[in-house]
């Protein structure tokens, strides 16, 4: 009797859950018993025979087959465009949904077991990728990168999405030391009030340079860096990072376009006679935050959160 098994694949990325083997049952499908062949080499090094010959009806489906004599299997995959039996095989280079290394799978190829990936978690990376679009006022992205360690080309935003990191990294210098804005869920106090007193102020004064502004509490989960760059004509571009020590193969970042900074009077009016509370209010914006990125379509406080371009070249 020709014993036939499924096997469900949850084909996931590296380091992924994957589901293996389940139990043996006959599919109804009235696939015939497989016949020997003429051998020929396979990408596992073992000779094969021929598989059942026609349709089958579900990936990852394998029967019992024969090859001079010794029994094999011979498993259902998409091959050329459609299902259908692959080769008779006599030995198997890995067990479907079985996760030989932390960023190796056991993948149908063809119709025969065989493991993909890095055993060193080297990801295969692209080089010279597009820098991502920038398509809305102010936009974030979201990255991952599995469990790779290393990468052929790129790093882990771009192989996660496909484009190159949008970030400037640019610095235009500062008469200003860092906005640090602290509390754990709400902020409360500031680093240094004198920090966001020369922020207002060089902002007002159209002062060009690279102004940072944190938010959180520096642990392992996480806090919010984001730096404001000043035009000098009115505008400024803003970048945010979460930055997670803990946080493996993973991001959060955020780029505006050129957004509009409010007018003079505005700035008057933070400055006039400030306390810890309202500088927080007019640098941050923010009382209560979720901890990891910025509310949905926030821009800072002292801008108009509209942008005068959304192409906006690194300064």
């Amino acid at each position: 009797m020709t014993r036939v098994s499924i096997t469900f694949l949850l084909l996931a990325s590296c380091g992924g859950e994957t589901v293996g083997d389940g139990d043996a049952t006959s599919d109804g499908s009235g696939a015939s018993t497989p016949t020997t062949g003429p051998a020929a080499e396979t990408s596992s090094g073992a000779d094969t025979g021929d598989g059942p010959s026609g349709a089958c009806p579900l990936e990852g489906m394998f029967v019992d087959c024969t090859i001079g004599g010794a029994e094999g299997v011979a498993y259902c995959d998409i091959i050329d465009g459609a299902l259908q039996w692959g080769p008779c095989l006599p030995a198997r280079a890995c067990e479907l949904g079985e996760m030989p290394g932390a960023c190796q799978r056991c993948t149908l190829e063809d119709g025969v077991p065989t493991v993909t990936g890095s055993a060193t978690c080297e990801c295969e990376g692209e080089a010279d990728l597009p820098i991502c679009e920038q398509t809305a006022c102010v936009q974030r992205w979201e990255y991952g990168c599995d469990a790779c360690v290393s990468f052929t080309a790129g790093d882990c935003f771009s192989y996660g999405l496909g484009c190159s990191n949008p970030a400037c990294d640019s610095d235009l210098g500062t008469p200003c030391a860092r906005v640090w804005a602290q509390g754990d869920g709400t902020l409360t106090t500031l680093e240094d009030d004198a920090a966001a007193v020369c922020l207002l102020t060089s902002l007002r004064d159209g002062i060009p340079g690279s102004y940072d502004i944190l938010w959180g509490v520096m642990f392992d989960d996480g806090w919010i860096s984001q730096r404001v760059h000043a035009l000098g004509d009115g505008t400024v571009m803003v970048e945010w990072r979460f930055e997670c020590p803990a946080c493996e193969n993973f991001g959060r970042l955020g780029r505006s376009g050129a957004l509009e900074l409010r007018p003079a009077a505005w700035f008057d009016d933070c400055l006039d006679a400030p306390t810890t509370e309202s500088l927080i209010a007019c640098t941050i914006g923010l009382i209560e935050y979720d901890n990891g990125q910025p509310p949905e379509g926030y821009a800072p406080p002292f801008t108009t959160g509209e942008c005068a371009s959304l192409d906006v070249a690194c300064p």
